[in-house]
């Protein structure tokens, strides 16, 4: 058993975002910015140091946190993945400033690579926290809070991505609509739990409706994906 956000993000970032042999000179941006960085560490103490293997062990691309900066456009023109953490806490949350919202779309129209977490709403206004500004654009929509239900996983979709069906932990999410799907609730009804979008000129995102994936917490089996 390995950690499964560890295999989950291999297949978006070598696969969908980053070509392993030509990695030389890649950067990753990973922007928690959009909330205190201790709402991630009181629920993984490790998960910066996994990151950093990860990324940099791992994929062998450098890794840049951001703390405080706004993603505007000349930040984002220093990255070719960039991830943006959903917030954890309505107490100390940041929405998306403006310019935020509009460089997101503008960075992934030009060719650039976005992994894009959301969470339920005890964690966070979807409306407000502008979520949906950034992922319209592209064909998918978070909704509402799906019903929670106990003893549930994400389960993979087989496509282009993933070949075959592997388990994901899963601690509810809301609705996620549009996309190529990447995974989904294993539950009558089979919600999308992660979709992305590709552009003709390389760009790419990908949005997920719950957090539990970008927070390195829980297990999965070991996959095979073919690109």
């Amino acid at each position: 058993m390995k950690n499964y956000f560890l295999k989950l993000f291999i297949v978006c970032a070598s696969g969908l975002f980053i070509i392993p042999v030509q990695a030389q000179n890649k950067t990753v941006l990973l922007d928690v910015s959009h909330d205190e960085k201790a709402q991630y560490t009181k629920v993984n103490p490790q998960m910066f140091d996994q990151y950093y293997e990860l990324v940099e062990e791992k994929l062998g691309v450098s890794l840049v946190v951001n703390e405080d900066k706004e993603l505007d456009a000349a930040l984002l023109a220093k990255s070719d993945v960039v991830i943006v953490l959903s917030p954890l806490s309505k107490q100390t949350l940041k929405n998306l400033t403006p310019i935020e919202r509009t460089s997101l779309v503008a960075y992934v129209k030009n060719g650039g690579k976005l992994i894009f977490f959301t969470d339920e709403d005890h964690r966070m206004d979807i409306d407000a926290f502008g979520a949906n500004d950034v992922v319209e654009p592209f064909g998918m929509k978070f909704g509402g809070d799906l019903d929670n239900m106990r003893d549930v996983m994400a389960i993979s979709f087989i496509g282009e991505v993933i070949k075959g069906k592997y388990e994901l932990p899963y601690s509810g999410s809301r609705e996620l609509t549009g996309g190529i799907p990447l995974s989904v609730r294993n539950s009558p009804g089979a919600y999308v739990h992660g979709a992305y979008t590709k552009l003709d000129n390389g760009g790419k995102i990908a949005a997920f409706a719950e957090t539990m994936v970008d927070l390195f917490i829980g297990w999965c089996r070991d996959e095979k994906v073919k690109w």
